[in-house]
Order: C-alpha cells, then structure tokens, then sequence
C-alpha cells in the first residue's frame, strides 16, 4: 500500500496538534509558577494545614484558601514545588479539592497537594549537613533546613485565579520533605537496640526463657505474664512511633490522653494481678477495729528473721510485756547502710510477717513497731540478706498468656479476649500511625 506525501503531512500535523493541545496547559502553569510573583490578594487567605506541613514525596500538603468578602466560584488554583534556594518551580503539583464550600460573598476550600516524586534527591546526608560537610553550590541541597537540620524544607508557591478571585492571590509557604524509609530504619534500629538492652537486664536478672521476647514477659517463677506482655507491646509501639515521627519531622509524636490512658490501664492491671495474687498467697482478714487506748504499747521483742528466699524475708517477733496493749504493727524496710525507707505494711495483726517484692542476693535492714490509738513504740530493727537469684522451676510458655497457675489445664475466657483485642488494637493503632504519622 502506498502512502502519499501529502497524507502523512496531514497525519504528523494533526498529531502535533493533538500534543501541544494536551500539553497547552501544563505549559501554562509552568508558566504561572516561573513568573514573577504579584501582589497578595488581601481580601483571600491562603494557609497550611499544620498536620500536613510536613510530609515524604508523594505525601499530600493540604492548604485552605478562604475569603469572607468574595466568591470562590471558578477558583483555578496552580501549586508548585521546588528547594528553598532554587531558582525555578517544578511542573505545577497535582492538586485535588477536599472540600468546597462558596456563597455569592465568601467561600472555604481545601485542597490538596501531591509533593512530586521528581523533587530532586538530596546532595547530603544528616550526618554530612551535622558535620558541615555540605557541597557548595549542590544543586539538590535545599537552602534550609528545620529541626536540627533533619528536615529539608520547599517553598509551595499557590496561585490563585480566574473566577471571582482578582486580583489573584499568590503566596509562598515552606513544607518539609521527609523520606519514609529513612524514618523507618532508624524506628527498626530503635526497636532493635531497646530489645537488647532489655534482653540483656532480664539476662543478668536471670528471668528464664529461649526467646527474647518471652524473657521480656516471664516472671522469675517462670511463668510468662500477660500483663506484662501488654506493656511490652504498647510500649514499644510508641516508643517506635516516637522515633519514626522524630526522624520524619524532627517533632516529638503527639502521644493523646487516651493513648496515655490506655498505658496507665495496663499498668493498674499490673497492679491489679499483683495484689490479688498476694491476697490469694496471705489470705489475711482485715484486723477489726482497735480499742481506744491512752498508753502507747511497748516495743516488741526477740525480733528474728528466717525463711530467707531470692525475693522476701519472714520475720517474727514476741508481743511487747510493757506498756499498753497492741492493737497492730507495722514493719519498713531498707537496704542495708541507706535511707530508702518503705512501708511493707502498717496493719499486720499477728506476730510474724512476710516481706516480699526484695531483690535477690541484698543486705536489708527491717524494722517493727508496735502501735495503737494512743501512739506508737519505737522501732526494732534487725538485718538479714535475701538469697541468690533462684532458678526457675518451669520454661514459660506462650499458653501461659491465656491459662492461670492455679488452673494450668483450663483455659481462661477472660484472658482470650485480653490478649485478641491487645493485638488487635495495637495493629490498628500501628497501621494508622506509620501511614498518617499520629496515634
């Protein structure tokens, strides 16, 4: 088949038309961006939304254009990025309307701008621009930088015109572009170093378990504690995030209340666990009310320690002959040759107590006194030494998370669904928090 000269001219032609028709408006708004910049429309408001005022290529920074005295009807609006310092704009940014409102005599609008993969790469590293190492003249090195020279920051020129908008309102806002997969590796290196230091403590505290993880979570008994695991994972969580907002924005993660509520729940069901498995081990009743005195009791006497393990010290004692009589004792403790004084308990009935909740192989000093409605004795004291870190009786388990010690073969409802809506919810949390950086 035999194409005449005069067809394909016609064909290239129309296809050049065809091109410079779709490339007429791109080359128009690079025109906007380049041209030098006019008088600021008063009249129109242009600012940064300042949970975007930061974001990675291919983020979207939000801007709100608003005006109480004129329409945004017909609004066209041009946003352009390039390096703070540089001389030319790239090609105008893809911009999408969020939300649109406009009246004959104002109007609200929030767009939407994509930070453009083609943002030239940077010439220096943190570490280069923290030394001073900073090529001159680089073309990629933006002319500042924010939070401790983390974040490079871009000037985003927005042009608004046509429509209503006259004379056109034309502003520049600097946003800081940050890189994803910076932060995430710095976040994994954090993750990674609090893993060993903290592996390495429940080493030295000899906590059994194979597993990293499972040391972080297993009590010295051996049994792994779904508590703890709980506080483990929320901590490191944000901890995690923490770090990854850091290194995108150079800003501390906005951690809300009920984040730090969520963590202080968990922390009251340590507690929680930890008293209601004393109460299971002491079963002491609650002494009755004492009778009134008028002569403070005696100090107690042959005040002894004994059944010495890694983690408490009983003691016992002979009720004082002198003075009035003793309605309760209580017993403090300290280590040996120091001030750090604690109560143990204030209300003990009986003439022997058990002080648990000690350190392993420590020199203490105990003291009791005696006390009722009319004062208190002065105290007696005595010294005694926990003994070396016992070896676990038992390998925890992972089903030890869903199972009781005192039920091992049953398992318990209530920790299931504990455990599902831990993980389930920290998942959740982690996903929005790696994806719009907050919690």
């Amino acid at each position: 088949m035999k194409v005449s000269h005069t067809g394909l001219r016609w064909a290239l032609h129309w296809i050049a038309a065809v091109v410079i028709a779709l490339l007429a408006p791109a080359a128009a708004h690079a025109a906007d961006c380049s041209a030098q910049r006019v008088a600021l429309n008063t009249s129109v408001s242009i600012t940064l939304d300042p949970s975007t005022a930061w974001q990675p290529r291919g983020g979207q920074v939000r801007f709100i254009v608003e005006s109480k005295t004129q329409s945004l009807d017909g609004i066209d609006v041009t946003a352009c990025y390039r390096w703070t310092g540089a001389t030319d704009y790239l090609l105008p940014a893809i911009v999408q309307v969020v939300e649109y409102t406009s009246s004959k005599a104002s109007g609200r609008a929030v767009y939407a701008a994509a930070v453009p993969e083609t943002l030239e790469r940077l010439g220096s590293s943190w570490l280069d621009r923290i030394a001073g190492e900073i090529l001159p003249g680089w073309p990629a090195t933006p002319g500042r930088f924010d939070s401790m020279l983390m974040v490079p920051l871009a000037d985003l020129r927005i042009v608004a015109t046509s429509g209503m908008v006259t004379p056109p309102a034309d502003v520049v806002r600097q946003v800081g572009i940050t890189s994803v997969w910076a932060a995430r590796a710095f976040a994994m290196l954090a993750a990674v170093v609090a893993l060993v230091v903290l592996f390495t403590m429940a080493t030295v505290r000899k906590v059994p378990g194979r597993w990293p993880l499972m040391r972080l979570i297993s009590t010295r008994r051996g049994y792994a504690s779904l508590s703890q695991f709980q506080i483990m994972l929320w901590s490191f969580l944000f901890g995690t995030g923490a770090v990854y907002v850091v290194a995108l924005s150079g800003s501390l993660l906005d951690i809300p209340a009920r984040a730090l509520v969520l963590l202080g729940i968990a922390g009251v069901t340590t507690i929680g666990s930890k008293i209601q498995n004393a109460n299971e081990d002491t079963r002491v009743a609650a002494p009755p009310a004492p009778p009134t005195a008028t002569v403070p009791p005696g100090p107690a006497t042959l005040v002894s320690a004994s059944g010495q393990s890694d983690d408490g010290v009983a003691l016992n004692w002979t009720a004082p002959t002198t003075g009035g009589a003793v309605a309760w004792y209580r017993v403090e403790y300290c280590r040996h040759g120091m001030a750090d004084w604690r109560l143990a308990s204030s209300t003990v009935a009986g003439t022997s107590f058990r002080v648990t909740g000690l350190r392993y192989d420590q020199d203490y000093t105990f003291q009791v006194f005696t006390m009722n409605t009319a004062g208190s004795s002065p105290g007696v004291s005595i010294d005694s030494r926990t003994l070396p870190a016992a070896t676990a009786a038992r390998e925890p388990q992972w089903s030890d998370l869903v199972v009781t010690p005192m039920h091992p073969g049953e398992i318990d409802v209530t920790r299931v669904q504990m455990l599902f809506f831990t993980v389930i919810s920290a998942g959740f949390v982690a996903i929005k928090l790696f994806n719009s950086y907050m919690i």
